[in-house]
């Protein structure tokens, strides 16, 4: 996983720049940078190189600025980028709201004296139910609950982007649920938590691993170096949570296909 760092950013914007990443989006407000394993969220991004501008067909823009000499593999950073990988070696890319630059790592040398370790301002593994958690807490039928997880789009009780399918189970936000079932309206987190939150089962398909390895590294019982702790996993009936930062710690770099369906209603 990158390691993150936070520079004159708010909590709030810090995580909407996290959340433009995940998500191969431009940030609303402050900006990125990419370079190796480190993420850099900014409020203003530093001089970067002029280049020239290179078409492209996919992703949140139509044109990205260059540094870097051959076209193609200038399209391959952008590539890298939207599809959740590591940037090609040598290469960084860098993105605000007027759009996105790649260009040589070596013309940036991040200060970290002036930065601080990215950490959210919530957990996400307690903003996120399963239907089974909703109907204790908010004394409503898991069936009825399930279906209005299902039945999530235009129209209905939620919005596809407030609850999803995970593993053998649904996710859904304790906002969602307190907004549909208590009638309380509640601020929204600049980064939506099922971004952040897998079923075991699902953690599993996206990362390519057996299940019963995710399961045992939740429930502490793995190999030493593959154990997950406090803070990484919460266990929801017959269920483990967990979180995507212990994911890309323990067992890598995801499939960024599955993880790209697993979250295309997930803004």
């Amino acid at each position: 996983m990158p390691r993150i760092y936070s520079s004159a950013l708010s909590a709030a914007a810090s995580e909407a720049c996290y959340a433009a990443f995940l998500t191969g989006s431009l940030p609303t407000e402050g900006c990125f940078l990419v370079s190796g394993p480190h993420l850099f969220l900014m409020d203003s991004l530093p001089p970067l190189p002029e280049g020239r501008g290179v078409p492209v067909s996919f992703g949140p823009v139509s044109w990205i600025r260059s540094g870097i000499s051959s076209q193609m593999q200038s399209i391959s950073v952008y590539r890298a980028f939207l599809s959740g990988r590591r940037l090609p070696a040598g290469t960084a890319l860098a993105a605000g709201k007027d759009g996105i630059t790649v260009f040589p790592a070596e013309l940036y040398e991040a200060d970290l004296g002036k930065m601080e370790p990215f950490s959210l301002s919530f957990d996400p593994l307690e903003e996120v139910l399963t239907p089974q958690e909703a109907a204790k807490l908010y004394h409503v039928d898991a069936k009825r609950i399930q279906w209005d997880c299902e039945h999530a789009g235009e129209g209905a009780v939620f919005s596809l982007s407030e609850t999803r399918r995970s593993g053998n189970t649904w996710l859904l936000t304790r906002n969602a649920a307190l907004r549909v079932y208590e009638g309380k309206e509640m601020p929204a987190y600049a980064i939506d938590p099922l971004l952040l939150v897998f079923s075991t089962v699902e953690a599993a398909h996206i990362w390519n691993r057996d299940s019963g390895v995710i399961r045992s590294a939740a429930g502490g019982a793995g190999h030493a170096a593959a154990r997950m702790h406090e803070g990484d996993r919460r266990k929801s009936g017959r269920i483990w949570l967990v979180r995507r930062e212990a994911m890309e710690r323990l067992f890598g770099q995801s499939l960024p296909e599955r993880m790209a369906e697993a979250m295309r209603f997930v803004k």
